[in-house]
């Protein structure tokens, strides 16, 4: 048995819940791979044109030329000429459009960089805490992340240690609650396996869990979890071990959840900056926010914080 798939509880029992429970997901040696996925996507001709069709030729009535000859030294000059507009046309992509292109696709995915950007040991005493509690079946949650958290990140990513952080209850026999059901517990524990499999690139695992909750009333489709995880970079059957009954993945939860128990936080989304309550999004509307609950307010708290510490 490899993962959760319990749907019908609205409650996660670590020693029981699991065992019982159908797999939603293949298992990490199943046949759903990253590599049959690619080999069932077609793949588009970008040129637009087949050389067999005839899109090359200039458009001559071939009747007038009846000889072989004068045929071939047709043809050898369309050659010729064919040929020295391809060494030209891959001049120009090389030196040009390529340049472009690259140039535009790193601007439009500069929040999902491959180079780690997140805490480092070294570092961390002058990063900003930066935390979100969350639930990932939450609209609030959604709204909170797309709408400031993200966008803020954008801009202090290097200056603070951010840490994505779920709610839920614990009774005393160590079962685990979600307010949504057992689906939002599997969505929670996916979001924090992916931080734990890339703990120093917030922006993968931020992107990541941003991208499920966006979703967030398909959760847990497996179609949903391997698009995210394909698109931020992250290995599906990585994920899928660590939510299975083998994996960490009941463990982070937990540990998340008491974490935000203890920081007393019980609404979805709650922002909190250096371990104080910053601001919150609950029913659809931003409360508790002094110092206001935009992008811009959220990063000069962090600027404020960073020159004061």
């Amino acid at each position: 048995m490899d993962v959760l798939n319990d749907l019908n509880s609205t409650s996660i029992d670590p020693q029981s819940t699991l065992s019982s429970s159908s797999s939603t997901y293949p298992t990490p040696n199943s046949a759903a791979t990253y590599q049959q996925m690619s080999e069932n996507t077609e793949m588009v001709n970008a040129y637009g044109c087949d050389i067999a069709d005839g899109c090359l030729e200039d458009g001559k009535d071939k009747s007038k030329y009846s000889t072989g000859a004068v045929t071939g030294r047709l043809r050898g000059r369309r050659a010729l000429r064919d040929y020295a507009v391809l060494i030209l046309s891959l001049f120009f992509v090389v030196d040009y459009v390529i340049p472009k292109v690259l140039q535009s696709f790193s601007a439009k995915r500069s929040w999902v960089s491959d180079e780690p950007t997140g805490v480092v040991a070294s570092n961390v005493s002058n990063l900003v805490p930066l935390e979100a509690h969350i639930m990932s079946k939450c609209p609030d949650a959604r709204d909170c992340l797309r709408d400031l958290i993200v966008p803020a990140m954008e801009q202090v990513v290097d200056k603070v240690d951010f840490k994505l952080s779920y709610i839920g209850s614990i009774t005393e026999d160590d079962t685990i609650h979600c307010k949504h059901g057992s689906t939002e517990c599997l969505g929670n524990m996916l979001g924090l396996c992916a931080a734990d499999l890339f703990p120093t690139d917030v922006r993968r695992s931020l992107g990541f869990s941003t991208c499920l909750i966006l979703s967030y009333k398909q959760i847990p489709s497996r179609e949903l979890v391997e698009q995210c995880a394909l698109e931020h970079g992250i290995p599906f059957d990585d994920l899928n071990a660590c939510v299975s009954e083998e994996g960490k993945g009941l463990d982070l939860l937990e540990a998340s959840m008491k974490r935000s128990q203890k920081a007393g936080v019980e609404n979805s989304c709650t922002v909190r900056v250096a371990g104080e309550k910053w601001c919150r999004r609950d029913g659809a509307e931003w409360e508790d926010c002094p110092d206001g609950h935009m992008v811009k307010d959220l990063v000069r708290a962090v600027e404020e914080q960073r020159k004061s510490s």
